[in-house]
């Protein structure tokens, strides 16, 4: 089976840009665009594979300035929506245990996958609630273990430790895939990728580079 290459831009990206990944982007990789591309990337290409990297805890339209709803997102082509991003916890304050809740549910309910990711410290996270929540979607949710001491530092842990937090998250949720993000590259791609309990990556600055993503793709 093949593992699932994810792709965040995070804050990046032009229309110049976009167009270059839609002509020669591997129909295998799961794109995280800013939401302003979105739209644009769906419209020039149906079949790209397209993350939003955020949804309001909003379920359907409304007097909320600046929001985008999942609906909204479903319906200009989103597949997938990553949510719960350490970036976003730390600098934001927005994805409070609650807030993610709510997106994850929005999600499932218009039919899209959730990315949610985790950090070191993710049984605070994966708290009952969540949890049990994730258990009765499990083919609609997957969890990314980005752990904070390895996002863009290029410095990764050692396949073990990857290895093992992995496993203590299918261990609490059963059936559940688990991706590895923070500092991936082509040059620890097929570590990473052939680690037991790793079903894919999520991939950061590397996945802004057209040749990188889609070696990595190759890979898998």
């Amino acid at each position: 089976m093949s593992k699932m290459i994810v792709g965040n831009w995070k804050m990046n990206g032009s229309v110049k840009l976009v167009d270059e990944f839609i002509a020669g982007l591997d129909k295998q990789v799961i794109l995280g665009l800013p939401s302003i591309f979105i739209a644009y990337a769906h419209l020039k290409n149906p079949e790209m594979q397209i993350a939003a990297q955020d949804c309001s805890v909003f379920g359907d339209f409304g007097a909320h300035t600046g929001e985008i709803s999942a609906k909204m997102l479903a319906d200009v082509g989103c597949k997938y929506v990553i949510l719960g991003h350490s970036e976003r916890r730390k600098n934001m304050n927005s994805d409070t245990i609650d807030n993610i809740l709510l997106k994850l549910r929005n999600v499932v309910q218009n039919k899209m996958t959730a990315i949610l990711c985790v950090d070191e410290n993710y049984m605070e996270l994966l708290d009952k609630s969540i949890s049990d929540f994730i258990k009765t979607h499990t083919n609609e949710i997957v969890i990314a273990y980005e752990p904070i001491s390895a996002i863009g530092t290029g410095i990764i842990p050692s396949p073990d430790d990857i290895n093992k937090s992995l496993k203590n998250i299918k261990l609490h949720i059963n059936n559940v895939k688990t991706l590895y993000g923070g500092s991936v590259n082509t040059k620890n791609i097929t570590e990473i990728l052939s680690i037991p309990f790793s079903d894919g990556v999520l991939v950061g600055g590397a996945s802004l580079n057209l040749y990188d993503i889609n070696t990595m793709a190759s890979y898998s």
